[in-house]
């Protein structure tokens, strides 16, 4: 008798449906979580009109977070973008700059709470009603479920991203800006810093091109990803710099209060109050 071709019994078959339900499980949830991270942050780009322009010609753009910490509503960026901000406007005139968080006017030093280069951070008072404001693409903050956060923790895992100057489409008065997104692990964890290498691989939008080049994504979000007792997401680092394809730096929440003020480190390992600007 010749020997019988192997198939699957009923157990195998259960097995394999059970892995690809749980992979495609995996996709949806890493697909919903995407579309959460991106609804709690906007592109913050601003454009200078003048005479000569036949329509408005963008600077520069990068990214905003919105929280509610329980005892405020607020927009988080990295504060070497905000500075880049008031640079423009002092070399074009105020006048001729007109600043958006996502597709809403704003004019960020009128909603400054505190900036600090030392952490590159910078906050604004941002209410429900303006992060809603927008009939395109209305946005929500995110809502903390305690403040400060705990600190990030070493492979744990992260959905993080921004708004990259690379994919934007400047159009006159508005900008199309792609959330570009990745789903990874911390790498480390530093005093002052997270550290992220990103997977190209497992970056993602809705478009096709690859990008590489990070450009725009300071004042974007790092999100831990929270799977029990259900799936969501908590805010723990805030992105201020690159290195090209090679590594994401990003500020620990907790260096932000409840109130938008920020926490100055003056020795290794503790914080103190920084006055309010």
């Amino acid at each position: 008798m010749g020997a019988r071709k192997a198939t699957p019994g009923a157990e195998g078959v259960k097995l394999g449906a059970m892995i690809t339900a749980k992979v495609t499980t995996r996709k949806q949830v890493l697909f919903s979580v995407s579309k959460l991270a991106e609804l709690m942050c906007a592109p913050f780009w601003w454009s200078v009109a003048t005479p000569a322009d036949t329509r408005a010609r963008i600077l520069h753009n990068a990214t905003v977070c919105y929280v509610n910490t329980g005892s405020r509503h607020i927009g988080i960026t990295a504060n070497h973008v905000y500075q880049e901000y008031l640079t423009d406007q002092e070399a074009h005139g105020a006048k001729a700059i007109e600043c958006q968080f996502g597709g809403t006017t704003i004019y960020p030093e009128k909603h400054i709470v505190d900036y600090y280069a030392g952490r590159d951070l910078a906050t604004f008072v941002v209410i429900e009603g303006f992060v809603g404001a927008s009939n395109d693409n209305p946005k929500a903050h995110h809502n903390a479920l305690r403040w400060p956060p705990h600190r990030a923790q070493k492979s744990e895992v992260v959905i993080y991203g921004g708004y990259p100057g690379e994919l934007r489409e400047d159009k006159g008065h508005i900008a199309e800006l792609p959330f570009q997104w990745v789903a990874g692990h911390v790498n480390d964890v530093g005093e002052k810093h997270i550290l992220l290498e990103p997977s190209f691989k497992t970056m993602a939008w809705h478009g096709t091109e690859t990008n590489n080049k990070l450009g725009g994504w300071s004042g974007g979000p790092v999100f831990r990803v929270v799977e029990e007792p259900i799936t969501r997401l908590e805010i723990i680092g805030i992105i201020t710099h690159s290195l090209e394809d090679q590594a994401v730096f990003a500020t620990h929440a907790d260096a932000i209060r409840s109130d938008g003020t920020l926490r100055l480190e003056t020795c290794t390992g503790c914080l103190v109050a920084q006055a309010s600007t």
